[in-house]
C-alpha cells in the first residue's frame, strides 16, 4: 500500500466545530489543557458500544450538497455520511493535523515514478446506505466517475482540486487510474480532501436531490433532518470498518444562543459545545462547576480574515489594501478577544511552505502612520467610507472582531459601516458572488498550501472571491505544483506568501486563534482532524454508567 511519507505537520486547532454547523472553520484535536482541570480523559477502554452523542450547532446547513456548497456547515453535516477515496489519519497516537493519509474507500493507491499517473484500488464489498433509490447496492468505480464528472459539470468550489486531472479511466471493476496534466507528488492528499466525497450515481443523475438528502457509505446514516431544529444520524450497520462505529448514533441540535448551549451542557442534555460563541471566563466557570467536564484547548488552524473585492473601488488599489492591512492591530485582537492565537500569512503556519510568523509580522506590521501615508498616496488623504459585511452565523465573537477592525480602520480615516447578515445570505450569495466591497469572517482551514493558493489567489481559482488577477502570481502558483524537490518547493511557496503580502493583500489573513471544546464526562476517543469532516465520529464512544 502506498502511504504518504512526507513530514507529518502538527496543525493544532481552534474549536471542535466538526459538529457545529455554523461556518468555515475547523475542529479541535483531542489534546490536553495547560492545567489539570478539565483535561481530556485518557481512553479507559476497551470501547463500549451504544449511546447517542448529543451535540449543539449554532446554525443549520443551508443544503446537504457537498459539491455545490462550499460552506463548512454543509460538509460537517454530511462528513460522517459520505466517504472519500482516501482520508487523513486520526487517533490518540497520531499527530493532530498530520498530512499522512490512509485508505477510506480505497484499499490501495500508488503513483508512477513521474507522479503523473495515480492508480487507486477500491475496497471490496462496500455498500451504500440502505435508502431509496440506492437501496444498499455495492459501491462501483462508476460512482467515482459520476462524482468527478458532476464536479466538472457544476464548476464549483471543488473544481480547483481536480483541475490537474486530464483523465479518469476504469480498467476493471475495482481500479481507477488518474492521469494528471502535470506531476503532483501530493495528489494523495488531494484525494483525501472532504470536498471530494464520493456520491452514488443516483445523486448525480436525478435519482435523488443531494441538497435535501444524503446517501453515502460512511459510518452514520442520516435518519432525519428538521431544518433549523435538528439532524439525527444512526449507526451504519453495514459500515466497512469492522466493529465500528461504536455509537448508536448522534444528534446535532441547532441552538444559536450560547447561553442555551451552556444550560444544556450543565443539565447533561448535550455532550459537546465549542467556545465559538462563549468567552474564556465562561469556560473557566463551567469547568469549576460541572464535575468531570472535559476541556480541549489547542492553537488554531482557522484563519480570521479581512477580504477586499479587488474589482471594487477603492479596494482595486493595492495601496488601499495595504493601508487596511497596516491599520489593524492583530496582536491586540488576539490578546483582547481570544484565548490565544498566532499571526498568519496566506499559508497557515502549521502547513508546509508557510512563512515564519516573525517574517509575516515584519511584512505586514501594525503601522497606522504608514497606513495614513498610503491612503494619501492613493488619493484619499481624508480617508473614505465603505460597508463591511459580517455574519452572525459564526457566533458573537466574530462580530466583536469585526467591530475591533471597524475601530482600527476608523483611526486611519476608513469609516466602515457593519452590515450584519444571516449565514445563508453571507456564505451562499454575498461572499461567493462578490456582492461586497470589504468583509470580515473566517476561512475554512484548508489542508495544504496548494489548496489555499490555487483556489483563492489564482485568477482561475474556484474560490477566488476577492477577484485577484495577478499573472505573475498565477505563474508562481502553477510552477510550485510541478516541483518534486521538497526544499525547492518550500522556498517557492514562501516566495508566493511574500508576493501576496506585498502586492496582493486580499484575502488578508490576520491570525489563527486558539479555542476550547467542552465535552461531557462520558465522551471518549475525541480525536478529529482539521479537515472539517466528521469521519472521526466512527471512533467516539461513550462511557456507560
Amino acid at each position: 500500500m502506498h502511504r504518504s511519507h512526507r513530514r507529518a505537520r502538527i496543525a493544532a486547532t481552534l474549536v471542535a466545530t466538526a459538529v457545529v454547523a455554523s461556518g468555515c472553520f475547523g475542529s479541535s484535536s483531542g489534546g490536553s489543557t495547560d492545567s489539570g482541570k478539565g483535561a481530556l480523559v485518557e481512553d479507559d477502554g476497551p470501547p463500549q458500544s451504544g449511546g447517542t452523542f448529543q451535540v449543539a450547532g449554532t446554525a443549520d446547513a443551508p443544503s446537504l450538497d457537498p459539491q455545490k456548497e462550499p460552506a463548512y456547515s454543509v460538509h460537517s453535516a454530511v462528513g460522517a455520511v459520505y466517504s472519500r477515496l482516501l482520508a487523513f489519519k486520526t487517533g490518540q497516537d497520531i499527530d493532530y493535523g498530520t498530512n499522512e493519509v490512509e485508505g477510506d474507500l480505497a484499499e490501495e493507491w500508488k503513483s508512477s515514478d513521474d507522479a503523473k499517473t495515480w492508480t487507486v484500488t477500491l475496497r471490496e464489498g462496500v455498500v451504500w446506505h440502505d435508502k431509496a433509490p440506492v437501496n444498499g447496492r455495492e459501491l462501483t468505480v462508476d460512482d467515482v466517475v459520476c462524482t468527478f464528472d458532476r464536479i466538472k459539470e457544476i464548476q464549483g468550489h471543488a473544481l480547483g482540486l481536480i483541475s490537474n486531472v486530464e483523465s479518469l479511466t476504469t480498467p476493471d471493476e475495482r481500479t481507477l487510474v488518474f492521469q494528471l496534466k502535470t506531476p503532483y507528488s501530493a495528489f494523495d492528499e488531494t484525494l483525501a480532501n472532504p470536498f471530494l466525497a464520493i456520491l452514488p450515481c443516483e445523486a448525480t443523475n436525478g435519482g435523488f436531490d443531494p441538497a435535501t438528502e444524503a446517501i453515502g457509505t460512511g459510518p452514520f446514516v442520516l435518519d432525519s433532518w428538521k431544518r433549523n431544529q435538528e439532524r439525527v444520524y444512526l449507526k451504519n450497520q453495514d459500515y466497512f470498518v469492522e466493529g465500528q462505529p461504536y455509537l448508536d448514533g448522534y444528534t446535532t441540535t441547532i441552538m444559536p444562543d450560547a447561553q442555551a448551549q451552556i444550560a444544556a451542557l450543565r443539565s447533561g442534555k448535550i455532550d459537546m459545545i465549542t467556545t465559538l460563541s462563549t468567552e474564556k471566563r465562561q469556560v473557566d466557570q463551567l469547568l469549576s462547576q460541572v464535575k468531570g467536564l472535559q476541556k480541549s484547548q489547542e492553537a488554531g488552524t482557522t484563519q480570521t480574515r479581512v477580504y477586499m473585492n479587488a474589482d471594487k473601488k477603492p479596494f482595486d488599489k493595492v495601496e488601499v489594501r495595504r493601508a487596511v492591512a497596516l491599520a489593524i492591530d492583530k496582536q491586540g485582537m488576539i490578546d483582547g478577544i481570544r484565548a490565544g492565537g498566532t499571526v498568519t500569512g496566506p499559508i497557515t503556519p502549521s502547513l508546509f511552505g508557510a512563512l515564519p510568523t516573525d517574517e509575516v509580522e515584519k511584512l505586514v506590521p501594525y503601522d497606522p502612520d504608514e497606513a495614513k501615508r498610503l491612503l494619501k498616496k492613493a488619493g484619499f488623504p481624508d480617508g473614505f467610507s465603505a460597508k463591511m459585511v459580517v455574519t452572525t452565523g459564526y457566533g458573537e465573537t466574530i462580530v466583536r472582531e469585526a467591530q475591533w477592525v471597524q475601530e482600527d480602520l476608523a483611526k486611519v480615516g476608513i469609516k466602515v459601516e457593519l452590515e450584519v447578515q444571516d449565514y445563508a445570505t453571507y456564505a451562499g450569495d454575498t461572499w461567493p458572488n462578490g456582492k461586497y466591497d470589504i468583509g470580515y469572517g473566517l476561512q475554512t482551514p484548508m489542508l495544504t498550501a496548494n489548496e489555499y493558493l490555487s483556489t483563492e489567489y489564482h485568477s482561475q481559482g474556484s474560490r477566488n472571491w476577492s477577484n485577484v488577477d495577478d499573472p505573475e502570481l498565477d505563474a508562481m502558483i502553477d510552477a510550485q505544483k510541478a516541483m518534486s524537490d521538497a526544499d525547492q518547493r518550500e522556498k517557492a511557496l514562501q516566495e508566493i506568501d511574500r508576493h501576496i503580502l506585498e502586492k496582493v493583500l486580499t484575502p488578508l489573513p490576520l491570525y489563527v486563534y486558539d479555542g476550547q471544546t467542552l465535552l461531557s464526562p462520558r465522551v471518549r476517543s475525541w480525536n478529529p482532524h482539521p479537515d472539517y469532516s466528521a469521519r472521526e465520529y466512527q471512533d467516539i464512544w461513550l462511557k456507560q454508567d
